[in-house]
C-alpha cells in the first residue's frame, strides 16, 4: 500500500517585475535563462556628444546644393544620423546648432547677410527633411576675420609667407586688408584657390546624450516539485497449515519511505 505527499520547494523567489528605479538604474525587463534571472537595465550617461557635419557654398551663394563639393557625403551622413534616432530610445538629442559662416573677402555688411542667409536656409531645408520642430535648434551666423587665414598661410608654400601672415593679422578694417592681399598676386590666388572656399560654409552641430544597457545575471534555480511516497511492505504469511507458537504475534509488516520526485528534481531515498 502506497500513500503520496507532495511538496513544492521554491528554491528562489522571484522578484516583481515593474518599473523599478536604481538612481539612474531603471529596470526594463526580466526573464529566466536556465538557473539564472537576468534583468536588463537602462543606465543613464549625462556625458555630452556632439556629431557636426559641414556643408559648403559656391561664392556669393546661399544655396545648399547637395552636387556642390561633398556636400552630398554629409547629407547622407545626416540623414543616417536622424534615421538611427528614430529607431534608438537611449539616444536624447539636447540641442541643434546651425552656424552659417561667410568669407572675410568683399565687404562687411553683404558678408554678415549672405552667413545669416546660409544657416537660415539651411535650417528651414533641415526641418523639413528631418521634422525638427520639437527639437532645441539654435540659429546663428558669423564672418570670418581675416585672421582666420593665419594656419594655412604658415603652412603654405608662398615664399613671403611671413608678410601676408602680417597683413592679415594687421588691425586695419576688412576692406583694406581684402585691398592689401590682393595686391599680393601669388599669395590672393593661393588664398582664393585653397583658402577661402573652405570658409563658405554651414556647420550643423549635434549635442546628444547616450544611455546605454546592463545586464545583471543572478544565480537562481528553478523550482522542484517533489513526491514523497509512504510505502507500507507486509512480509509473506507462513503456510496455512503451519501452526504459529502460542504468543507468536503476526508481523504486519512495516513502513518504509521514499522521496520520489518530477525528472528536474533530485532524487532522495531514505532507505528502510
Amino acid at each position: 500500500m502506497k500513500r503520496l505527499f507532495t511538496s513544492i520547494i521554491l528554491l528562489c523567489a522571484l522578484p516583481y517585475i515593474g518599473v523599478a528605479q536604481h538612481g539612474k538604474h531603471h529596470l526594463m525587463s526580466e526573464w529566466r535563462d536556465g538557473d539564472y534571472i537576468v534583468r536588463r537595465y537602462i543606465v543613464e550617461d549625462d556625458s555630452l556628444h556632439k556629431a557636426k557635419y559641414e556643408l559648403h557654398y559656391a561664392i556669393n551663394s546661399a544655396t545648399t546644393a547637395p552636387e556642390y563639393e561633398h556636400n552630398d557625403l554629409e547629407l547622407e551622413r545626416l540623414d543616417r544620423f536622424f534615421a538611427e534616432l528614430k529607431n534608438d530610445t537611449l539616444r536624447h538629442v539636447s540641442e541643434i546648432t546651425i552656424a552659417g559662416y561667410a568669407s572675410p573677402d568683399g565687404t562687411t555688411p553683404f558678408n554678415a547677410e549672405l552667413a545669416r542667409e546660409r544657416a537660415e536656409k539651411l535650417s528651414d531645408m533641415l526641418s523639413e527633411r528631418y521634422a525638427l520642430k520639437g527639437y532645441n535648434v539654435t540659429v546663428t551666423s558669423y564672418v570670418e576675420p581675416w585672421s582666420a587665414t593665419t594656419k594655412p598661410i604658415e603652412e603654405s608654400s608662398l615664399k613671403n609667407r611671413s608678410d601676408i601672415v602680417n597683413i592679415v593679422n594687421a588691425n586695419e578694417a576688412p576692406m583694406t586688408v581684402d585691398r592689401r592681399l590682393k595686391r599680393e598676386g601669388e599669395a590672393w590666388s593661393y588664398l582664393t584657390t585653397d583658402v577661402l572656399p573652405e570658409m563658405r560654409r554651414a556647420v550643423v552641430t549635434i549635442a546628444y546624450t547616450e544611455d546605454h544597457t546592463m545586464d545583471n545575471r543572478e544565480y537562481c534555480p528553478e523550482r522542484r516539485e517533489v513526491v514523497v511516497v509512504e510505502e507500507v511492505v507486509e512480509h509473506n504469511k507462513h503456510d496455512k497449515g503451519h501452526k504459529h507458537d502460542r504468543g507468536h504475534k503476526q508481523d504486519k509488516g512495516h513502513k518504509r519511505h521514499k522521496v520520489v520526485e518530477e525528472w528536474d528534481g533530485i532524487i532522495v531515498d531514505f532507505g528502510e
